[in-house]
């Protein structure tokens, strides 16, 4: 944080249950994690450049110290703290395991090599695209359909790129939550908010497929193919978290934006 003060504008945990794509945001002004890695360079940023591991350690080397000065102050032997982290780390592990032999998980794995095979090769959309270009400017309404499919193009491979790993991901965090048995006092489960946004993740996935398959229906076999993939994680992630679609995330299912 390098010594700033977040602001008191901020929902309480909203970063916990959003998709993590800031640049399309609506509640990044009263996102406390949004805000923090403004404070970051570009260098930091970036997962392939030495900065961001500089930080990295930085940051557990503080966190360290402070569970230090913590254990001390309560009097609490740091030793055996470590052999309870290993054991936790061995749970964890342990949960991980088990998550990644779930069905969904299996599902979305398949799913996020599927799309990402696609994304390397996009079979048709370059010679869709350039065709697409070729019929910009012969005529007013030839143009502004083309400039229409062209964006629906991006947009929708922006979002099959985005959610392609995010999915798998989220369903792993919301298995093992469930494993923990992640239940509040409130009866709200963690899990339940995970499993939520994958779902959002899966449908906004299956419009994107969706929608480019009305551009390249010569692409019909494989647009099925992943749409009934998708529609196989969406129906299984319900069957095993009923509840997900109930759950409140802070800020998007509570705060109307004007």
């Amino acid at each position: 944080m390098k010594g700033s003060v977040m602001s008191n504008k901020n929902i309480p945990g909203i970063h916990n249950f959003c998709d993590r794509w800031c640049e399309r945001c609506p509640f990044t002004d009263r996102c406390a994690v949004y805000e923090s890695e403004q404070e970051l360079t570009e260098e930091e940023k970036d997962i392939r450049n030495q900065a961001f591991f500089d930080r990295l350690r930085e940051n557990f080397a503080k966190a360290k110290v402070m569970l230090e000065e913590a254990a001390k102050s309560h009097g609490l032997d740091f030793n055996a703290l470590d052999a309870d982290v290993e054991e936790f780390g061995k749970k964890e592990e342990a949960r991980r395991r088990a998550a990644e032999e779930n069905i969904i998980a299996k599902l979305s794995d398949e799913y996020m090599k599927v799309a990402q095979q696609w994304l390397k090769t996009q079979p048709g959309m370059l010679a869709k695209l350039e065709k697409l270009k070729e019929e910009v400017g012969v005529g007013a309404q030839q143009t502004s359909e083309a400039k229409k499919q062209i964006e629906t193009i991006r947009d929708s491979v922006a979002v099959i790129q985005w959610y392609s790993t995010f999915i798998y991901t989220k369903l792993i965090r919301a298995l093992m939550g469930k494993a923990e048995d992640d239940i509040y006092e409130s009866g709200i489960r963690d899990s339940d908010g995970s499993a939520k946004i994958a779902l959002i993740g899966t449908e906004r996935s299956m419009h994107a497929w969706t929608s480019l398959f009305e551009l390249l229906p010569d692409q019909e076999d494989h647009f099925l193919n992943v749409l009934s993939l998708l529609e196989r994680i969406r129906k299984n992630t319900l069957v095993q978290f009923p509840n997900a679609m109930n759950f409140v995330r802070p800020g998007f299912d509570e705060v109307k934006i004007d």
